[in-house]
């Protein structure tokens, strides 16, 4: 429940943070913003990406990508061929309004000129008459001379729009060509990195494969570069670091047996010592000293003698 809560506040003060960021710089600017941010998130996502299974997923994700990439190519490619189609049947008309339009024009020249040839001949050769009337048969069409010069401008008008029309064709052909050889080059480019990933995938799968393995030699090194480190500091992680220990407890523990066992031995001796004096009676308590006699004193010496043998008894 609290990470929900936390997702929605984030949402909210994201949002908020947004709209302000439009406001301020406008939607193209945040827009562009937006893309370039979110391309730096995914490059640097890219770059951190190490795991097997993010790696293997991602080489799925591109195998799915291809297809999809090389079938919206297609699907440009057509529609390009398409207008280019249609961009080849307007030049064939314009084309061949422009041979009819030229044909019409100078068929309606050439009877605009005999007309006021006519009409100059018939003015010359009877003065006093009045002028001729000259009729000019164009296309079934009867028509006198102003008709005549109205059709012809209106002849040259087609002939005009259509000349101009042809050169915009031509251009706009010349546009379409361009883009269609870069779009089949494209196409090309990715249909053969297709092919080439998909021979290539299983040495992929093999490498990810390998990285995996990497990742857990890298794991089992560490584990065990753990385990050296303790058994630096006298960690027993082993049966031969155990009985090394042993024996240094062992050997501090006689250690203090065998000190102890002296100190005891020492206060053994002095008992015994005193035990043996009081026993003999030479344990006395120290006398004081006595005035020293005013005669030389005689010396006599004293020496153990055996004891004299008791008399009969009285």
């Amino acid at each position: 429940m609290s990470f929900v809560k936390g997702m929605v506040r984030f949402g909210v003060i994201a949002g908020l943070a947004g709209g302000a960021l439009v406001l301020i710089a406008g939607p193209d600017q945040a827009a562009a913003l937006f893309r370039q941010t979110r391309d730096e998130v995914r490059g640097q996502i890219d770059k951190n990406i190490k795991d097997p299974v993010a790696l293997r997923a991602q080489l799925r994700s591109l195998e799915q990508e291809y297809p999809k990439r090389i079938s919206s190519v297609r699907g440009d490619l057509a529609e390009l061929r398409e207008q280019k189609g249609q961009l080849a049947r307007e030049l064939t008309v314009s084309q061949r309004v422009i041979e009819l339009a030229q044909a019409d024009l100078s068929q309606l020249q050439e009877l605009i000129g005999r007309g006021e040839s006519a009409t100059s001949s018939g003015v010359e050769t009877v003065s006093y008459s009045p002028a001729p009337i000259v009729r000019i048969v164009f296309n079934n069409e009867t028509m006198d001379m102003s008709q005549a010069y109205a059709r012809g401008t209106k002849i040259q008008q087609v002939l005009g729009t259509y000349t101009s029309r042809v050169a915009d064709i031509h251009r706009d052909m010349g546009y379409l060509e361009q883009q269609e050889g870069r779009m089949d080059s494209l196409l090309t480019q990715l249909e053969n990195e297709h092919a080439q990933f998909q021979t290539q995938i299983w040495h992929l799968d093999r490498q990810v494969d390998s990285i995996a393995r990497n990742d857990r030699m890298i794991e089992m090194m560490e584990k065990r570069q753990r385990t050296i480190d303790e058994q630096s500091r006298y960690r027993a992680h082993s049966l031969d670091q155990l009985q090394g220990r042993f024996a240094e407890i062992r050997a501090k523990q006689e250690a203090q047996l065998e000190s102890f066992g002296r100190v005891q031995a020492g206060a053994n001796y002095e008992d015994r010592a005193k035990i043996d004096l009081d026993a003999r009676g030479q344990w006395t308590q120290p006398q004081a000293p006595q005035d020293a006699p005013t005669q030389p004193s005689r010396v006599i010496k004293i020496a153990p003698e055996a004891p004299a043998p008791k008399g009969p008894s009285i």
